[in-house]
């Protein structure tokens, strides 16, 4: 288990999540600047946790959830270590434009999305179009054949 973040680690973490004006893709390469390579799934599980439990609000899980997805873009989406943690999101009560969300970053998102603003996102959310539905059991057997 990866070790804990600490408390410097985890105010450098907070503090990229809390301007909502920001477009998506920004902070996720600020993400990647702030903290060293070898560190990254160690802080992802950081920023896990805070969506887990809600210990944030929904524009900084925009963020959050992008990074995750972000850091494992470029392998397929079923590789993603983070791909629980998606679906588990997926499945909760979420607000309309934030379950769009999370279904499009598991369907690879659109290329505009990154360059919005979670506050963007959720002021032009549009409820008569039908978000994105993967294929959750194709993403869980390839996930569970990678860990298996």
């Amino acid at each position: 288990m990866p070790a804990a973040v600490s408390k410097k680690e985890l105010a450098s973490l907070l503090s990229l999540l809390t301007d909502e004006a920001l477009p998506i893709d920004s902070v996720a390469a600020l993400f990647q600047r702030t903290f060293a390579k070898s560190d990254h799934f160690r802080v992802a599980n950081a920023l896990c946790l805070l969506v887990q439990d809600r210990a944030i609000g929904m524009a900084q899980r925009f963020f959050a959830l992008y990074i995750l997805f972000d850091l494992y873009r470029s392998e397929a989406p079923g590789t993603n270590p983070f791909l629980p943690v998606f679906i588990e999101e997926m499945n909760k009560d979420l607000e309309p434009c934030e379950r769009n969300f999370v279904l499009h970053l598991l369907c690879y998102p659109p290329k505009g999305l990154a360059k919005k603003s979670p506050k963007e996102l959720i002021a032009e959310h549009d409820d008569s179009i039908p978000p994105p539905e993967p294929d959750v059991a194709a993403l869980e057997k390839d996930f569970l054949e990678k860990i298996g």
